[in-house]
């Protein structure tokens, strides 16, 4: 099986997943510890809105759904920060108009069914270098963000009043994550679509969660979860012939029953 990664495509795919896998279930740390996890069911939509867009305008739908989450990003954080309201009620009402604005452009402008199936399942050897580079480029803003800000971090998802008053920026750590977070559900979308981006995103973060005990723990085993599903992944669906997607949705079930059961019977 080794030998399919001489071909381009697949190498960069491999590599982008195995990157994504290690890095990416930060964000998803930051999701738990933050309570924010409305947030990527927002991104999610957004990202199919994103997606529509480029297939019916022929526009490049990577950085068209980058762009279209940022865009939801600002309205949602400025929203419930102008308001004075959940940001629950702000990304529900999104994630509707999302939905909407997406089957809008899908039936005006024609856009082919498997297309629109592409948006839901991801396609991780159509990747092309650009979109390589861009996630090579996120996974190490991750690790830079994680290891230069580690303290205000924790500070911030301790409580955010009490890291304010010891001189943390909360505000600049809130929209640093959350941005952060955009751009890494639109390249977990990209690689295993939309249906399935938790399981490289929120369940090696919950499972790290549930036998770790210190934050630092908790990012270093969710990193380790996440690069273990994303290359047993890619070679399980190598070999019984099924999506990468489902394959690392599967092992990730899988790992997180065995410890929900675990940690459930030793209570």
């Amino acid at each position: 099986m080794v030998e399919i990664l001489t071909y381009p495509p697949v190498l960069r795919g491999f590599l982008v997943l195995m990157v994504a896998g290690v890095t990416f279930p930060v964000t998803g740390v930051y999701l738990l510890r933050m309570n924010l996890l409305p947030l990527r069911f927002m991104l999610m939509h957004g990202a199919i809105l994103g997606g529509a867009i480029a297939l019916s305008l022929e526009f490049n739908p990577f950085w068209t759904t980058i762009l279209v989450n940022l865009l939801l990003v600002w309205f949602m954080s400025h929203s419930a920060r102008s308001l004075e309201t959940d940001t629950g009620f702000i990304s529900t009402f999104i994630m509707v108009a999302s939905i909407g604005l997406a089957f809008v452009f899908i039936y005006i402008f024609d856009v082919p069914s498997q297309d629109t199936l592409g948006l839901l399942w991801g396609s991780l050897y159509t990747l092309t270098n650009v979109e390589m580079y861009g996630g090579l480029t996120l996974a190490l803003v991750i690790i830079l963000l994680q290891v230069f800000r580690r303290r205000q971090l924790k500070a911030f998802f301790f409580d955010p009043s009490i890291a304010f008053t010891s001189g943390v920026n909360e505000s600049a750590i809130y929209y640093t994550v959350v941005m952060l977070t955009a751009f890494t559900v639109a390249l977990a979308m990209r690689l295993i679509g939309a249906l399935l981006l938790d399981a490289i995103i929120i369940l090696p973060a919950l499972i790290a969660m549930l036998h770790a005990q210190s934050h630092s723990r908790v990012v270093l085993w969710a990193c380790l979860w996440g690069g273990i599903f994303s290359l047993a992944g890619f070679f399980l669906a190598l070999w019984i012939r099924i999506p990468t997607s489902s394959a690392i949705a599967l092992l990730a079930t899988v790992v997180f029953l065995f410890f929900y059961l675990v940690s459930k019977s030793r209570k």
